[in-house]
């Protein structure tokens, strides 16, 4: 375990060595480790050491590439070379925290996609006459292992770590970054303090839910043309053009040599 104990020192002499300019990144960098679920594995110094020492890997690997083959070896070569080793070095260090904001996205998904019935079932259950604990137990023992249950899971440590309820819900909004979820917890938050019923609030959230979630799909939807210009124009219309001039090309060539 060596290594890792060598990349958090090196994020720690990066952190101390900035004097504070860092800690507004190490923080973002936090909530989106978090957000990703992987608060358990690494954190934020941590990531910060894994960027350094990528940001002077990459380099040296493409360089070592460029040159082992002779690809491309002249963009190594005049002043420009210098703008090129500044960009893999940007590349290399940004790339650890470009992978952690791509798993963030990807979990942020899977909750969006299962909260809709998550509070569907909820509402049911509340309206049927358990209470809101109750009801998230009994929902959490019967849903499918994911993201979301394993927010609402560590929403239950929270609980039973002493913390109350406004305190637990605030944190499960903090720690995903959604707007969807922050919404529903900020309404019973409200509704807690106002001593109003959570069932009606809990229905007007779940219509609103899959208000949003169908009109996802409808922008995915329009979306997709467009992503599919791109592999058309690369893949698909070389091949066409190929099929259709070729023998005529080909033809040609051979009227030419009698």
């Amino acid at each position: 375990m060596a290594a890792p104990r060598f990349i958090k020192s090196l994020g720690k002499w990066a952190k101390t060595s900035s004097g504070g300019s860092l800690d507004d990144y190490l923080e973002d960098l936090q909530g989106k480790i978090t957000a990703a679920g992987m608060d358990d594995k690494t954190d934020s110094v941590q990531l910060l050491g894994i960027q350094l020492i990528s940001a002077l890997v990459v380099p040296i690997f493409v360089v070592f590439v460029v040159r082992y083959f002779g690809m491309f070896s002249g963009i190594f070569e005049g002043p420009g070379q210098i703008l090129l080793y500044v960009v893999l070095i940007a590349f290399g260090f940004y790339f650890p925290a470009m992978n952690i904001k791509e798993r963030m996205q990807k979990r942020q998904k899977a909750i969006v996609m299962k909260l809709p019935d998550f509070v569907d079932l909820l509402t049911i259950s509340i309206e049927a006459g358990l209470d809101f604990t109750g009801a998230m137990r009994r929902i959490v023992s019967k849903i499918n292992p994911g993201p979301l249950r394993e927010e609402v899971e560590q929403f239950f440590k929270q609980i039973e770590l002493g913390r109350t309820r406004e305190e637990g819900l605030k944190e499960l909004a903090a720690r995903n970054q959604l707007v969807d979820l922050s919404t529903i917890c900020s309404s019973l938050i409200q509704a807690d303090r106002l001593g109003t019923p959570i069932g009606p609030i809990l229905r007007v959230q779940s219509d609103m839910l899959r208000v949003r979630r169908g009109q996802r799909a409808e922008k995915a939807a329009m979306e997709a043309p467009v992503k599919m210009l791109a592999p058309l124009l690369i893949c698909i219309f070389p091949s066409v053009f190929v099929m259709l001039f070729a023998p005529i090309f080909i033809q040609m060539a051979a009227d030419l040599q009698r």
